[in-house]
């Protein structure tokens, strides 16, 4: 296994071993310290990389960049050029390598573009390694990259997080030299827990809303589910291992070092996690990993749901990230030392999340709001959409007493072991809270509110704008202190300040939303108006000071976002017209003439003797009439909706989309659900969910 591990990446060791020192140098200095790289050295790594990948089949490159559709991208182009008299030679120069030019136009901008102007650029990152995947017939070389417009505009997601990813590092380094722990360098260190749905491709192609929407927008539910809990952590079924080990074994190949696949609790849903990676590449890693499941999928006979929600009545599919900061010589800057100063930086550091948590929480939900994170945020199978951080008893007893934790006097809570088990296991200092958003786990934070589908770059670009602000705030502060005690003052006066962020309790629970209110905490209404805040004066401001995005580039998400939110309702109402025009209602008039004729058939001498016999049958005909007849009004009210949504501008629509249309999708639900359950399987031509899973 190891030996196979990155062996179709072009990483590190292998620069070292066919590079001279001065390039790799030269190369290190561009990475570490984002100098530009030297002419002649990318050069020299486009050689190197171009004889690797040709004797590893290569015969195709592209650059591989995330642009604001939440995908990936790339134009592959081969390594042929003219030479002379019309000679083909096969060529890679450091040009090819540095900088693309891909066509722009077609691209989400948000305005911040005219049409006519197609040109884009995309540029290598050289902190992510380039890889090669093998296709049937061919073999591409894939070059990480950013992608930018014409007139310089921001126009993929990476390159906020590359931005950030600097800012974190900058003032990290600062609050360690305020109490002489030195450092080269602060890395932001990012474990991504993936979940996923699976269903079988044969029921996948007879189902249109899970094709058009990737969720069941209709369906009944099935008479078991998982009430008995007795899918999570269960055996693995023998198709989805088989998938799961194939998947793997490309991961490997590529460098993404899976740890962990397990059932997850939902039926049919399964989770990959991999070790802790730096976060530039463990987004790249996200993106591979979720490429590789949906095209994997489909050559088990599979087809992978990265939808938030898939079944209504299901838990919903999320994307847990573990975050923390690690500094050059292996330190956590979450985990509380040995010494004085070690404490003091830990307190630092908490300080600073917290202050960066509370002051711009509402930034993080506009990032994070999404048309499948509105379906999946809020039950009580994920966390609410109000943000909050869990600490636990022991973090939350230093916060109380921070210069009891200086000095070293403060009540460690002890490991306990369970001397009944042999061998004798020792219990945790602190549970899990399943329920909050954010959660202390040890020596990181868990952040469980990204959906599954998400791209992570521009997430976690937001989580260290937000902690670098929180962070520049208490070195702000602590520069100001004359001496250690005065240090601590400071400290727990901003703990103290950012408490309202802070909840150990039950998130689920009835009272905590009027106690987040309280505090003064944002509360979601809707996804439109959630992701509205992104353009909020002093998020823009926050984005602007530290130099990640522009005002233009902040204002053209956001619009992006609300157009993406509204075509994807507009997508969801119109498969669901679809589906009661051609599906429900003639599966329904079927089932109400077969009744109906079994009535007409009815012996007439019976009735002539028993003239009441038939009353039950004749009201439950009835009854199901009226749920046809409900079916049709709502298939009108959903033809209004659809005349009302070409009105309007965005903003509007989305509001539209939000208030009116998924409330009437979801009454057109609840209806069909009960349709569904009344009529034969003769008539009903969709797969029902009792039917997909896998039992």
């Amino acid at each position: 296994m190891e030996k196979d591990f990155a062996s179709h990446v072009f990483d590190l060791e292998r620069m070292k071993d066919c590079l001279p020192p001065q390039a790799l140098q030269k190369f290190l200095r561009t990475r570490d310290q984002k100098k530009s790289l030297d002419p002649e050295v990318a050069d020299q790594i486009a050689r190197e990389i171009r004889k690797w990948s040709e004797a590893m089949g290569v015969t195709h490159f592209t650059h591989w960049f995330m642009p604001l559709t939440g995908l990936t991208a790339g134009k592959q182009n081969t390594f042929l050029e003219w030479e002379g008299n019309r000679r083909i030679i096969s060529c890679f120069s450091g040009r090819d390598l540095v900088k693309g030019e891909p066509d722009a136009s077609s691209f989400p901008h948000g305005g911040m573009r005219s049409t006519f102007e197609a040109r884009g650029y995309t540029a290598w990152d050289p902190c992510s390694p380039v890889f090669i995947i093998k296709n049937q017939k061919s073999c591409v070389l894939f070059i990480p990259s950013v992608f930018y417009g014409f007139n310089g505009c921001v126009l993929d997601k990476k390159t906020p997080l590359l931005r950030s990813l600097k800012r974190i590092n900058d003032i990290s380094l600062k609050i360690l030299s305020c109490f002489n722990q030195r450092a080269g360098w602060v890395k932001n260190m990012v474990g991504v827990e993936q979940e996923f749905f699976l269903v079988r491709e044969s029921d996948y192609q007879l189902r249109p809303d899970l094709k058009t929407a990737g969720r069941l927008i209709f369906a009944a539910r099935p008479p078991r589910g998982q009430q008995m809990g007795d899918h999570y952590f269960g055996a693995i079924p023998a198709q989805v291992l088989q998938f799961l080990e194939a998947v793997e074994e490309e991961a490997l190949k590529l460098g993404i070092p899976i740890k962990t696949r397990h059932n997850e609790v939902a039926p049919n849903q399964f989770e990959l996690a991999p070790l802790y990676e730096e976060a530039n590449i463990a987004a790249d890693h996200n993106q591979l990993l979720m490429d590789l499941l949906q095209g994997l999928a489909r050559q088990h006979g599979m087809v992978c749901l990265l939808h938030e929600k898939p079944f209504v009545f299901f838990n919903g599919s999320g994307k847990h990230v573990n975050w923390s900061l690690m500094d050059s010589r292996g330190r956590n800057c979450f985990t509380p030392g040995d010494s004085r100063s070690s404490r003091l930086v830990f307190l630092s550091f908490l300080a600073g999340f917290l202050c960066g948590i509370n002051r711009h929480h509402g930034l993080l939900q506009a990032v994070l709001a999404s048309p499948g994170n509105e379906l999946r945020l809020g039950g009580h199978e994920a966390p609410p959409a109000i943000l909050s951080v869990f600490l636990g008893d022991e973090l939350q007893g230093i916060i109380d007493d921070p210069w009891a934790f200086v000095e070293g006097k403060f009540a460690k809570a002890e490991m306990k072991r369970f001397e009944e088990f042999v061998p004798p296991i020792l219990h945790d200092l602190a549970d899990r809270n399943r329920t909050s958003p954010i959660a202390f786990t040890g020596n990181k934070f868990e952040f469980r509110m990204p959906g599954s589908s998400a791209s992570l770059a521009f997430p976690m670009a937001a989580i260290n704008l937000m902690v670098a602000a929180g962070l520049d705030e208490v070195h702000a502060a602590i520069a100001a202190a004359a001496e250690e005690k005065a240090t601590v003052r400071t400290l727990q006066a901003l703990l103290s300040d950012h408490a309202a962020i802070v909840f150990n309790g039950d998130n689920y629970s009835a009272e905590w939303r009027d106690d987040a209110r309280r505090r003064g905490l944002f509360i979601p209404v809707s996804v439109p108006e959630t992701i509205l805040h992104l353009q909020d004066e002093r998020n823009v401001r926050l984005f602007e000071n530290y130099a990640i995005l522009s005002r233009q580039e902040i204002e053209a998400r956001t619009s992006i976002k609300v157009e993406i939110y509204v075509k994807t309702v507009e997508m969801e109402l119109r498969v669901a017209r679809y589906m009661l025009r051609a599906f429900i209602i003639p599966a329904a008039l079927k089932n109400q003439a077969m009744l109906l004729q079994a009535l007409h058939h009815f012996p007439q001498e019976v009735l002539a003797s028993r003239p009441g016999l038939l009353a039950d049958q004749h009201a439950f005909i009835a009854k199901f009439t009226e749920k046809i007849n409900r079916a049709m009004e709502m298939l009108a009210q959903l033809d209004l909706d659809n005349e009302r949504l070409k009105e309007g501008d965005d903003a509007e629509q989305a509001r539209l989309c939000s208030g009116t249309i998924r409330p009437h999708l979801q009454a057109a639900a609840e209806i069909v659900d009960k349709i569904e359950e009344r009529v034969d399987r003769d008539f009903w031509r969709l797969p029902r969910v009792a039917d997909i899973l896998f039992r």
